[in-house]
């Protein structure tokens, strides 16, 4: 049995979470052995009890779940962002999610900004290592002084190029390391001597380094020829929310953060790029596709390559009908693009 511990959040959250919970339930019609829970942690529960995510809690998630389906964190009212750091961050640290896999597949042709680029010749896929750099949250502040701290350490950095590599290989296509080894001489260093190394396992995988400021512009004037990018938790973080703007917006885009050795049970977390985005929630106009992409990338962690390929057929199916909600030019309210996608799922 497969077991997935959701976890709604904050924000628009709920909302997008409750139209991806009928996705689960479809795997589970087609004889899927598959059932989840769904857990309170989030704003609203850290503001009424003072608790983020117990120690009790990440225990059963970690040896009871086999992966987590996340919706978003982030609330003006706790405007440290303590809760959020204290579920995503950790869940991401504790359960060892050091590999970040974004990919950009444009689902239609009206959703690239680019001239003269169509959605099938894009297929990029950001391998962002999801635990280290400047995301530990180590520094400090002073008077007329602040210190961020980034730390990149060599298994990290080599779990993380190792499933780029892979993944490259996997799909016949290039791998670039974006990195700021000229400026950054200690953390980016370590990128690029793990990365000399690990070349010589995968001499068929066509790979090279860039400097990451240079990589954003060429992106923008063609990113065709792009295949996987592998590049540190802010580079990664940067580099792939640009990409979303290639296949319609925050709204699309979705993410996996695995465990590619699997040291716990639970092995994954699936969750949509795009944050909690307060002010659209309530309003309907939230867009699902981006956690349901996130679901498709869920059902292919767990072996199910047929439920997979048929939730991104039904969601790019709905979007090239020209169905789809305000971010992408359509009408439909976040349950009306829930109930497009799901009847055209077989």
């Amino acid at each position: 049995m497969v077991r997935i511990a959701v976890i709604p959040g904050d924000g628009i959250g709920p909302e997008v979470v409750a139209e991806a919970l009928p996705a689960l339930e479809w795997a589970k019609g087609r004889g899927r052995a598959i059932e989840w829970e769904s857990l309170p942690f989030g704003a609203e529960h850290f503001l009424r009890t003072g608790e983020i995510l117990p120690e009790p809690a990440i225990t059963a998630i970690r040896d009871g779940a086999d992966a987590i389906l996340f919706g978003a964190v982030g609330d003006p009212r706790v405007p440290d962002h303590r809760h959020a750091e204290g579920i995503l961050l950790r869940l991401r640290k504790d359960l060892q999610l050091r590999v970040n896999r974004r990919p950009c597949r444009p689902l239609h042709d009206g959703l690239v900004p680019l001239k003269g680029v169509q959605a099938a010749e894009i297929g990029i896929e950001v391998f962002r290592e999801n635990t280290e750099g400047p995301y530990c949250l180590r520094g400090a502040t002073a008077a007329g002084e602040a210190l961020d701290e980034s730390v990149h350490t060599e298994t990290a950095v080599a779990c993380l190029l190792e499933a780029a590599f892979r993944r490259a290989q996997a799909l016949r296509r290039p791998l670039l390391v974006a990195h700021k080894a000229n400026v950054l001489k200690h953390g980016h260093g370590l990128w690029m001597r793990v990365f000399e190394a690990m070349r010589r396992d995968f001499p068929g995988v066509p790979a090279r380094p860039m400097h990451a400021d240079a990589l954003l512009c060429a992106l923008v004037q063609d990113p065709r020829p792009f295949g996987i990018i592998a590049g540190d938790n802010f580079i990664g973080d940067l580099v792939s929310d640009l990409l979303a703007g290639f296949q319609g917006g925050m709204g699309m885009a979705a993410s996996a953060s695995v465990a590619p050795h699997h040291p716990f049970r639970c092995g994954g977390l699936f969750e949509p790029v795009h944050g909690s985005a307060p002010d659209l929630a309530g309003t309907g106009r939230a867009n699902p596709c981006g956690l349901l992409l996130s679901v498709a990338l869920l059902f292919d962690h767990l072996g199910w390559p047929e439920e997979a390929q048929a939730l991104e057929g039904a969601v790019a199916a709905t979007v090239r009908a020209g169905e789809g909600t305000p971010d992408i030019g359509g009408t439909l309210t976040t349950a009306g693009m829930g109930e497009s996608v799901r009847r055209r799922l077989p």
